[in-house]
């Protein structure tokens, strides 16, 4: 059987994987909820050109999200009016956010794709992909709303 099936996991792994499962829904729920109210303060910030976020989608993207998903999820990007050192900067300035190039959890991360996930690209490269030199990836996880929005208010501000 356990070819078919793969191993078999620890009886510990199993407890806590089963006790975890069932508050799953209301993690998601919560970290979609904060991601949409980052994603929404990001939009209007003057120092950030563009939001990249199921939520803030529209027309047939909107569309699409809709179909898809019961929520905009804990992931977004966000491309700011700065130089790529000067986003470095930011992301150094964040508190609540812990730099790390990861999908998260139920901690909220920040990464800068072109010092981590996208750095082997060049230049032009990237830039056909749409990842600009000022682009942060975020991954929001269980944190208070109101805290991120103030750290990454605070790291914004020295641009």
């Amino acid at each position: 059987m356990a070819q078919e099936l793969g191993q078999v996991i620890a009886p510990e792994t199993a407890f806590l994987l089963a006790r975890s499962i069932r508050s799953l829904p209301v993690r998601v729920r919560a970290q979609n909820d904060t991601a949409a109210a980052v994603a929404a303060f990001l939009s209007t910030h003057p120092k950030v050109t563009r939001v990249n976020y199921p939520g803030l989608a529209t027309g047939e993207a909107k569309r699409i999200a809709d179909t898809q998903m019961r929520g905009g999820g804990g992931m977004l990007s966000a491309v700011l009016d700065a130089t790529g050192d000067q986003t470095a900067a930011v992301v150094d300035r964040l508190r609540w956010f812990s730099i790390a190039p990861s999908l998260g959890g139920v901690e909220s991360l920040v990464t800068q794709p072109i010092t981590t996930t996208h750095h082997g690209l060049n230049p032009a490269e990237r830039a056909k992909r749409g990842i600009a030199d000022s682009m942060i990836r975020l991954s929001v996880g269980l944190e208070d709303t109101d805290d991120l929005i103030a750290d990454l208010t605070q790291a914004l501000d020295i641009l």
